[in-house]
């Protein structure tokens, strides 16, 4: 057991594996009663010692979690998580914050594969927290405003700053990193006045990037939207209305006030409508507001989509159902807008296969080529990477390197029965990379050889494959006919 003081009073944890932990620390107040749609309140203090040996709650699930989440859900969600190799303040280690994907309705800090024992191994004080999720998070209000859950993150990070030494960390060196909608929400803290100087460094992986080419509403209007048949469905605006809502009831709105996804069609992750956006009060404006002093890591996966649209179906379904020659025309046209029958006659195979080859390419690979584009334009500090790796069990399955894929070589969470040497050895790799950039802000090789960063000319990244080396930035046909629709923008 190891007993610290925060401000506001001492909490004990313990120590597994030689890394002390603490988890269920309260970063807020519980966003509840008159707090529900309101911006994280200071968190109370306490007498005597409080215990952080267990789990805060996880918010509460917009979406049924695809994974054990380690907690029961509860609207009392704000608190974070901490995994330090030493609690010697002055060692001042890089601080690594994790922000969970989910896109922006599931998951919580408390899942096993985002355990922060392994990389706090590497020199570093691993931080894991939870935020609100759904409309809770998200909600657009006439009255108090909304991207509560983008507040929530920054209060961590203001937690953190006044709290972190106790534990080993440096407040002066901390990076924030997320997947998926985590890395959305990187993203949105680089475009945040209030979290400058909160943080130093960020990384995003498979997200975050530029807007999918073809889609013309912005994720403000469709954020609208979504909130006006919120409001709709329990019956008005009002907030005393709203906040005396029992919460199953907001979940059951939340969700329906979520667009179905037409016949002949495929849900993406441009579908989402609970997520961040630019409000003229929080959040400001894009990439033009983005911090030139924070270096940024960003990459996605070689396969991002079939995470979703599976060889067995989306989410364990049946592919006839989904991926059909109707259903590839159909998002050709989404997703290629008026390339859509170039596209088309670039892609190849079955119509799985063409599906999740368009998917990934208009969701994620264009997207960053795009913003690989920007941060060279602008000269800012970043390296790019590819993950390539397909391990023995994703070759099996042929989910290849999809959306996820590189997360159990991050956090160290292996099968044995699923990975082999390549995926222990580009474990390594991948943890080195990641807590090198940390500390100084350049990810490096496992023998201190330096990534090269993105420039325009000569564009190249980092391909973490069966080996990690450096290849160019060579966009495919389909990457190049998506990429085309944003001329003349």
């Amino acid at each position: 057991m190891a007993e610290i003081r925060v401000e506001q009073g001492v909490v004990r944890g313990d120590r597994r594996g030689g890394v002390f932990r603490f988890r269920g620390l309260p970063y807020a107040a519980a966003p509840v009663g008159e707090r529900r749609w309101a911006a994280p309140a200071p968190p109370p203090s306490w007498d005597g010692v409080r215990e952080a040996t267990e789990f805060g709650h996880a918010a509460i699930q917009m979406a049924d979690p695809r994974a054990e989440l380690g907690a029961v859900p509860s609207e009392d969600c704000l608190n974070l998580n901490i995994w330090s190799p030493t609690l010697w303040a002055s060692a001042r280690l890089p601080v690594m914050v994790w922000i969970h994907g989910g896109g922006f309705l599931q998951g919580a800090a408390s899942m096993k594969q985002w355990h922060g024992r392994t990389l706090a191994r590497r020199g570093v004080v691993l931080v894991s927290i939870n935020y609100r999720l759904g409309v809770l998070g998200f909600l657009r209000h006439p009255e108090v405003g909304g991207n509560f859950a983008v507040q929530d993150w920054v209060a961590a990070l203001r937690w953190v700053a006044g709290n972190i030494t106790a534990f080993g960390g440096d407040p002066d060196n901390v990076t924030v990193f997320g997947q998926s909608a985590g890395a959305e929400a990187v993203r949105t803290l680089l475009s945040t006045p209030a979290a400058r100087g909160l943080f130093h460094r960020g990384i995003l992986q498979s997200g975050g990037f530029d807007q999918p080419a073809a889609i013309t509403d912005t994720p403000g209007e469709r954020l609208t939207a979504a909130s006006t048949a919120f409001f709709e469905l329990v019956g008005g605006r009002d907030l005393d209305h709203l906040r005396a809502l029992p919460v199953d009831a907001v979940r059951r709105a939340s969700r329906a006030a979520s667009p179905i996804t037409p016949p002949d069609q495929v849900h993406t992750a441009a579908d989402l409508v609970w997520r961040p956006t630019v409000d003229g009060r929080f959040v400001g404006e894009d990439l033009s507001s983005w911090d030139p002093d924070v270096p940024v890591l960003f990459g996605s996966t070689e396969h991002e989509a079939r995470f979703f649209i599976t060889p067995g179906g989306p989410f364990g379904g049946e592919p006839a159902k989904v991926c059909t020659a109707a259903a590839v025309e159909n998002m050709a046209k989404v997703l290629g807008g008026a390339r859509a029958d170039d596209i088309l006659a670039e892609l190849t195979g079955s119509p799985y296969e063409r599906l999740a080859e368009l998917c990934t390419a208009a969701l994620w690979t264009e997207p960053l080529h795009a913003s690989y584009q920007r941060f060279a334009e602008t000269c800012h500090t970043a390296y790019a990477y590819r993950f390539a790796r397909v391990s023995p069990s994703n070759r099996a399955s042929g989910m290849l390197a999809h959306h996820c894929a590189e997360l159990p070589h991050l956090f160290g969470h292996h099968d044995p029965e699923q990975l082999d040497d390549v995926d222990a050895q580009l474990s390594a790799a991948m943890q080195h990379a990641w807590t090198t950039f940390a500390l100084d802000g350049v990810p490096r090789g496992l023998h201190d050889e330096l990534w090269p960063w993105i420039a325009a000319t000569e564009p190249r990244l980092t391909v973490i494959g069966d080996t990690v080396h450096v290849a160019p930035l060579s966009p495919s046909p389909v990457t190049t006919l998506i990429h085309s629709l944003r001329a003349g923008r």
